[in-house]
């Protein structure tokens, strides 16, 4: 009849089968507009019918294929009952995904164990397993979050901004602006732009905290004074905890009246109805917060920061929508309003955190509070003008998770297990594989020693094994799905075209070693010193600007030469063959840094042919910088200063 072999082979060809075909629904009801119609009734049988057919033709397993097609309609009819409110074609996405994954895994653990290699090539292989089954559960977590507006044909939670001008009553907010050495003339603009908010009952804390040069500050303060009674300016020295100590500090000065807390970075410019149009919420008593995306302005004309933007939208677009129909959306730092009884009670913000935003959605959910994230802009801010700047915002973004993973894990334990908390299954599973995910980059990375150690082994011992057709067909099939998904995603929910697609790819990919480094460091060390975003204009930095990417030159530049050594050695067919291509695949994410590095570049070169900057020589040995558009004239600085000022430094906040 059919035996373990035919079956793992079956199946996983089947599974892809399934997946493609699944792929190629989403896109047609997704890109074309097609309603759920095209896709009803027989459409599990029909997909599963495409599946076993194309399983027979390749393969001539007659039962394996009628086996698989009863599996295949298993999990189709367990997913239109689990996932009651998703598109058939949505249902049959994440079943197949489901289905590609064991299956991949079962055929990967046959296809290693009768291969015809030395023992050390086969342990070598077994390595890296525990890190795939490790990766599996965060991966499916994942990517159910990323393609979920994909799939979804109603929401039922609150996603959408109230209506303008149905507010009874007004409770009083206080907003946050916590600032750190920051350009005088942002923060200041920032302030005018709050003081514009359409909303009667409101009153602004500006914390400069450990910001030495009087300077950056001072102007900042009569303009508070300026501004009239409801702002209100504090400048601590020596105040720890970063900027979790700073709104912390402000929460301390709150109003004793207010009610509801907003935090606002000091480059964001708020829209007029930011407060009028979420407010609301709060009438539900058990509304923790309320949270709206990360948003950038200033970006068009540059084809770094262009890169930069898409890549940022992502997330927002598509894995905070899914994180709202859960109620597990999180806090993210800025454009965000939280009931300040909900922040007290959670213990105010954790100063120990590298994110200490997306923590406070843990505890506040852990209390029992709900929350809202609605998908539209209410204020923008400043994208880092230097793929250094870029990289160090992510790589705190990446390991503040890890460590809310590694505080909170006893939260998300089965029930008998867990510390006490009022977190649903479904709130444990995402707050958790919200760390998992990003720790599964880290371990992601891990294989590739593994990948180079098992060629190196295969050459040592002459093994040239063959590539069956099952591999080259299943792994084209899932690459082709899978890019398809990021282009449809991007097509059709962020309406971006396709060059900036590609560029939001590459802006992707350049920071992986940055993910890498920040999730491993993140699993061992319990804290890092917060390191600001500069937004003071850059200077051009010549070849000085791959400095900030020397290490992903030289790994990027070591596996290639080692892809071109092994390639002059071994045949140029086989199971090597695959696993060189990989290399080189991942070669190229180390190679898409220097790109982001010289295209930041040029755009600071272009900013300073086109006037944004004066800059002059002084008497005494002294040099003076100014950004031609302010209009504000500082004191001269000192040339210790330039490099933190004025993008190159960026330094760490006491702590």
């Amino acid at each position: 009849m059919f035996n373990l072999e035919d079956m793992a082979t079956a199946g996983f060809i089947y599974s892809a089968f399934c997946f493609a075909v699944a792929v190629i629904l989403i896109v047609v009801q997704n890109f074309w507009g097609r309603g759920e119609d095209l896709f009803r009734k027989l459409a599990y049988l029909k997909v599963n019918l495409v599946a076993a057919l194309g399983t027979w033709l390749l393969t001539q397993q007659t039962w394996e294929a009628v086996i698989l097609m009863s599996l295949g309609l298993a999990i189709s009819v367990a997913s239109h009952y689990l996932l009651r409110n998703f598109t058939i074609a949505g249902r049959l996405l994440m079943a197949t995904n489901l289905l590609l994954m064991m299956f991949g895994l079962l055929w990967g653990t046959w296809f290693i164990s009768t291969i015809d290699v030395s023992t050390i090539t086969r342990v070598l292989m077994f390595s890296g397993y525990p890190l795939l089954i490790l990766s599996l559960f965060p991966g499916l977590v994942s990517t159910f979050e990323q393609w979920e507006v994909l799939c979804r044909k109603t929401w039922l939670r609150p996603r959408a901004p109230l209506p303008p001008g149905q507010l009874k009553h007004y409770p009083k907010v206080s907003l946050h602006v916590p600032a750190y050495s920051e350009p005088p003339d942002m923060v200041i603009e920032t302030l005018n732009t709050i003081a514009n908010l359409r909303y009667p009952n409101f009153e602004v804390l500006v914390i400069d905290n450990n910001t030495k040069d009087a300077n950056l500050w001072k102007p900042v303060e009569e303009h508070c004074h300026r501004l009239g009674e409801r702002f209100r300016f504090f400048h601590v020295d020596s105040l720890s905890g970063a900027k979790a100590g700073a709104v912390n500090f402000a929460l301390r000065h709150t109003a004793p009246d207010a009610e509801i807390i907003g935090v606002l970075d000091s480059d964001y410019l708020p829209e007029p109805d930011f407060l009028e149009r979420l407010v609301g919420y709060f009438d539900d008593p058990k509304i923790g917060f309320v949270q709206t995306p990360h948003d950038y302005r200033e970006w068009e004309n540059s084809t770094y920061q262009r890169m930069c933007y898409w890549e940022y939208k992502y997330f927002f677009e598509t894995t905070m929508p899914s994180l709202n129909e859960r109620d597990t959306a999180l806090t993210v730092g800025t454009m965000c309003l939280i009931r300040r009884k909900a922040l007290e009670d959670a213990g105010g913000w954790a100063e120990w955190c590298a994110t200490e935003d997306s923590e406070l959605s843990i505890r506040i959910h852990a209390l029992g509070y709900s929350s809202v994230y609605t998908n539209v802009t209410f204020g923008r801010g400043l994208i880092p003008e230097t793929f250094s700047g870029y990289k160090k915002q992510r790589f705190r973004w990446t390991f503040g998770p890890v460590q809310e993973l590694k505080r909170h894990f006893r939260l998300y334990l089965p029930r008998f297990l867990a510390r006490p908390s009022a977190l649903s299954t479904l709130q444990k599973i995402h707050h958790m594989n919200h760390g998992l995910g990003y720790l599964n980059i880290g371990l992601g990375f891990l294989l590739i020693p593994f990948g180079i150690a098992t060629v190196i082994s295969m050459l040592l011992h002459g093994e040239a094994v063959d590539i069956p057709n099952t591999l080259w067909i299943t792994s084209s099939m899932a690459l082709a799905s899978g890019l398809a998904l990021w282009w449809l995603a991007y097509r059709v929910f962020l309406k971006c075209s396709l060059k900036d697609t590609i560029g939001a790819l590459i802006a992707s990919r350049a920071l992986n070693h940055t993910y890498n480094m920040a999730s491993i460091q993140g699993l061992f060390i319990p804290q890092i010193p917060w390191k600001r975003t500069n937004k003071f204009k850059s200077l051009p930095l010549g070849l000085g600007a791959l400095t900030s990417v020397q290490t992903e030159l030289s790994i990027g530049a070591a596996m290639l030469l080692f892809v071109g050594v092994a390639l002059s050695f071994f045949p140029q067919t086989g199971l090597h063959l695959m696993l060189l291509i990989g290399i080189l695949l991942r070669s190229l994410d180390y190679f898409a840094a220097p790109v982001m590095a010289i295209l930041a570049e040029n755009d600071v070169r272009a900013q300073q042919s086109q006037g944004k900057f004066v800059k002059k020589a002084v008497a005494g040995g002294m040099t003076q910088v100014i950004n031609s558009s302010d209009s504000y004239d500082f004191s001269i600085f000192r040339k210790p200063d330039l490099a933190h000022r004025l993008g190159g430094n960026e330094q760490a906040y006491p702590e």
